[in-house]
């Protein structure tokens, strides 16, 4: 019983570690409590299954991609054949493994994935709309990656539609939902739709997480891009330049985002040096 509690203690507490944007104090709390998991005799797969998912989703947030894979592949498996793990689950683990490939770009990889807990969301009619809705921007974002558009803008209306019945419940998944959209209306040269919802989404993000987070750094990346193609550089920088930061304290200089987001401002500071006058 004891280390029941130790384990529920550690990922509660990583788990809290990790929504407020510290993965330096969550990791070795989560990576501790794989180990208790993983050390019982037998495992208990429910345990075991929320351990590695729990870990694979920090991993993913640090960019540690082929890691966070394979703890989603083992949670999978698991709930796949464990009568105590439900397809909850199971919807929720292909999310993550088609958020991994999204992450790496091999969007073609991701969409099954993402098609397939979709489906299984869908199915379950649980009353988990919060969860569908999710599964939805997940597939719209990996449908983004190759410009299937159409189907893409569906999903995320579907998705806001349903978040919005329940709007402070929701404000965190509304944010992602509206920042996403704002992002597929850029890709599509739609600048103003996408500065009004990349701001309601920097808005929002800094509200409910605050103004250091990691993912208020993501948003006003996009809005910076937006900015520039709008021929604002000065505004664009600035926003590069609080994202950059924001990366760095939170994820560390050599994190993806990080790159990333300061290539993005070199480009930029480039651009604004090469104008006439």
């Amino acid at each position: 019983m004891a280390r029941d509690q130790d384990f529920d203690e550690l990922v509660r507490l990583g788990d809290r570690h990790r929504l407020e944007g510290n993965a330096a104090k969550a990791e070795p709390l989560l990576r501790e409590a794989l180990a208790i998991a993983e050390d019982d005799s037998p495992p208990e797969p429910r345990k075991l299954t929320e351990a590695l998912n729990t870990l694979g989703i920090l991993c993913k947030d640090l960019a540690k991609y082929d890691e966070a894979y394979t703890l989603y592949s083992r949670a999978l498996w698991l709930a796949e054949h464990a009568e105590s793990v439900d397809d909850r689950e199971v919807a929720t683990l292909y999310h993550n493994l088609g958020g991994i490939e999204h992450a790496r770009r091999n969007y073609a990889a991701g969409e099954p994935l993402a098609r397939k807990g979709l489906e299984i969301r869908r199915r379950l009619a649980d009353g988990s709309e919060t969860a569908l809705a999710q599964d939805m921007v997940a597939l719209a974002a990996i449908l983004d990656g190759q410009q299937k558009f159409d189907e893409s803008e569906g999903l995320y209306v579907d998705a806001l539609r349903i978040l919005d019945r329940e709007p402070e419940a929701n404000a965190g998944e509304i944010a992602v939902a509206l920042n996403d959209l704002g992002a597929h209306y850029a890709q599509r040269d739609q600048i103003d739709r996408a500065n009004d919802l990349l701001t309601r989404a920097a808005e929002l993000k800094t509200k409910t997480l605050g103004p250091r987070h990691p993912d208020v750094g993501v948003t006003l990346n996009n809005l910076a891009i937006v900015h520039k193609r709008r021929g604002d550089f000065a505004r664009a920088t600035a926003l590069y330049r609080d994202a950059v930061g924001i990366f760095e304290e939170a994820l560390g200089p050599d994190h993806p985002k990080a790159l990333a987001c300061r290539r993005n401002l070199a480009r930029c500071d480039a651009d604004a040096r090469e104008l006439p006058g």
